[in-house]
């Protein structure tokens, strides 16, 4: 038997990370394949490839030495791509947004992606934390950012 997805249902894959860096690969290989799919172009692709994958490796940073994991979710909408990382920390900006909330740190260090950078890549950066738990969602929409 084939099953077949529902119009407006959505496909997801998560990846559970551990501190390891050399794992942040899949992350962009999932980004990659869904953003083909999905019909984005290859210059697109490559940026949501790089920012999630950025964003991975920064997060990464913040989990404690055991134990702790960061979980990453690749999901597609029929308007949009939403990548969404969660982990279990301390409740900090992370992947560049403290270039938007610390003024004069515009710029990231060398080798980090800024939070300007990073809304180059995406249409929307969403951060919150609750209960131990940070979440950070980006956003890319087919035909870019909708109107307001």
């Amino acid at each position: 038997m084939w099953w077949t997805a529902l119009a407006g249902e959505g496909n997801r894959v998560v990846v559970t990370l551990t501190r390891d860096s050399r794992l942040v690969a899949a992350v962009g290989g999932a980004v990659g394949h869904f953003a083909e799919r999905m019909g984005f172009s290859p210059q697109t692709r490559a940026a949501l490839v790089s920012a999630a994958e950025e964003a991975s490796r920064e997060t990464l940073q913040l989990l404690a030495p055991r134990g702790d994991a960061l979980e990453v979710t690749v999901e597609d909408f029929p308007d949009r791509l939403e990548i969404t990382l969660e982990h279990r920390g301390p409740a900090v900006p992370t992947a560049g947004l403290e270039t938007f909330a610390i003024p004069g740190s515009e710029a990231a260090a060398p080798g980090r992606l800024s939070g300007l950078g990073l809304l180059a890549c995406v249409d929307r950066v969403l951060y919150d934390s609750q209960s131990g738990i940070s979440r950070l969602k980006l956003v890319k929409y087919i035909g870019g950012k909708p109107k307001a």
